[in-house]
């Protein structure tokens, strides 16, 4: 891990390539935690110029994967275990209050919304795509808060996410897999189509706490790493 080779990109679909290929090569660890970019060697390397990379690199700014320091450059954000504890923490109360926002809401709509995006999860993960079982993973988890008609919890999700969809990627890097198994949302769509929302509630959170003191063992070690460049 560390070194990051990518490919040349077609000119119509400039920024939008380089953001999907630069959020993949974090996402699967060629680039990693509080590893520097190096703009001249990846713009080569893609055939583009400085130009659309940086408008790439600062849309990953805003959605908080990258972080830019002023004369230093654009590095991957760093991730601490604490860092996690705090955004998982975070997660179980959230998923737990949406849970019960979204319970009286449900309907046929978001029953059938549910196994779309769970059958998206699934998909994802027979390809073994890390990238979209992250992306899909993050919709199908969602679902809760686009339901809970709550503007303020879906805010507060969505700013989450940019943060979870890093720590979601360290956690299949710890369990050196490229995804989960296929069958790891059943129980969870299965209990959001039911009628015990206490049970529901119950298993999100066991559901955020699988595997939890490998990813922070995983991310004490990454801790201890040097910075590495791109």
């Amino acid at each position: 891990m560390g070194k990051a080779d990518f490919s040349p990109i077609a000119d119509t679909t400039r920024r939008a390539e380089i953001v999907a290929l630069l959020r993949r090569a974090i996402l699967t660890g060629q680039l990693e935690p509080g590893q520097k970019l190096n703009e001249l060697r990846i713009s080569e390397q893609m055939r583009v110029s400085r130009a659309p990379l940086r408008e790439a690199m600062r849309e990953l700014v805003q959605e908080g994967i990258l972080t830019s320091i002023p004369y230093a450059g654009t590095f991957v954000i760093d991730v601490t275990a604490k860092d996690i504890d705090d955004a998982y923490s975070l997660n179980k109360v959230l998923d737990e209050f949406a849970i019960e926002r979204t319970w009286p809401l449900r309907d046929q709509r978001f029953f059938d919304e549910l196994d779309r995006r769970h059958e998206a999860v699934k998909q994802a993960t027979r390809n073994r795509d890390t990238t979209r079982q992250i992306e899909t993973a993050l919709q199908l988890h969602g679902l809760i808060y686009e339901w809970a008609d709550n503007s303020v919890l879906l805010e507060t999700w969505q700013r989450l996410t940019s943060r979870l969809q890093m720590y979601f990627a360290l956690h299949q890097q710890a369990r050196k897999e490229a995804v989960p198994a296929e069958d790891v949302h059943d129980i969870y769509v299965s209990l959001l189509k039911g009628t015990d929302m206490r049970a529901a509630q119950r298993h999100a959170r066991e559901h955020i706490d699988l595997d939890f003191e490998e990813l922070l063992s995983y991310a004490r070690g990454l801790e201890q790493r040097p910075p590495k460049r791109a």
